[in-house]
């Protein structure tokens, strides 16, 4: 039986009994938050700030954020300050005329018009920017593609990367390990970390869980922790809440801020 553990993002710094919060540096993994405003190059337009409302946090190196402002935070530490000015490959990228296109306006909304945005699948936002003869001309390029952006940026905390550990119960086969992309068909058992109470388990159903690993089916500690088993391999997941359900938990038995606990059975990946 072992432990592993991973960190996104370690710094000197915390080997040192004296570091504190503010010798912190962000890095890839860390936690960060941060005030920021943004506006156009070539117009000055301020387009969004978070000087009215809490700090922006994001995890770096994630993709949560656009690549440019993402890089502009590594090596920055509590209250340092930077502008930065991306050009567009840094952040919205190009216009692209595949995201232009035309709907029949009976298949929108009522009351839909120009200048109308309407929520697509996935999450994109298309802008009507005409209607004729019955067909509506739609825009889902982001608002910002193809603008040069200055960004005024704050850090106003550095967190450590929080830690996952896999402690092994079984070994698996030590040879074949799921990457990016693959599906894996798992066994496992859900449970608080705090008070051992379960919330979940695909053993009392009787049925395997299947998902694909890395692409954000599952919580961040499942998707890092399932790609360091071998086929075969029955480990414990010990999993912190950043890297988790977070602030927000999930349902009636996850509560806010809660460490979890999966005893996890790697059965097989991309079976047939």
């Amino acid at each position: 039986m072992g432990t592993r553990a991973a960190m996104g993002g370690s710094m000197m710094c915390l080997a040192r009994a004296n570091c504190s919060a503010a010798d912190l540096k962000a890095a890839e993994g860390m936690k960060v938050s941060v005030h920021y405003t943004g506006h156009e190059e070539a117009t000055g337009e301020v387009f969004d700030s978070s000087k009215d409302r809490d700090p922006l946090e994001f995890e770096v190196g994630a993709g949560q954020m656009i690549m440019g402002f993402d890089a502009a935070v590594h090596g920055m530490g509590v209250g340092d300050k930077k502008t930065i000015t991306l050009a567009p490959e840094m952040a919205y990228g190009e216009p692209r005329e595949e995201m232009v296109g035309q709907v029949p306006v009976d298949k929108l909304p009522e009351g839909t018009a120009v200048g109308t945005k309407l929520q697509l699948q996935g999450g994109m936002v298309a802008v009507v920017l005409a209607i004729q003869d019955g067909q509506a001309t739609l825009d889902a390029n982001h608002r910002l593609a193809g603008k040069t952006l200055v960004f005024d940026i704050e850090v106003m905390s550095v967190a450590p990367a929080p830690v996952l550990s896999v402690e092994q119960l079984s070994p698996g086969d030590g040879v074949n390990y799921p990457k990016k992309g693959d599906s894996c068909t798992m066994h496992y058992t859900g449970t608080l970390a705090e008070n051992g109470a379960q919330f979940d388990s695909s053993r009392d159903r009787g049925q395997p869980f299947v998902f694909t690993l890395g692409v954000g089916q599952v919580i961040a500690g499942w998707d890092k922790g399932v790609a360091q088993l071998s086929v075969g391999e029955r480990a414990i997941l010990h999993i912190p809440s950043a890297m988790g359900y977070g602030a927000r938990g999930a349902g009636g038995d996850i509560p806010p801020h809660a460490d979890l606990k999966f005893d996890v059975e790697l059965l097989a990946i991309n079976a047939k």
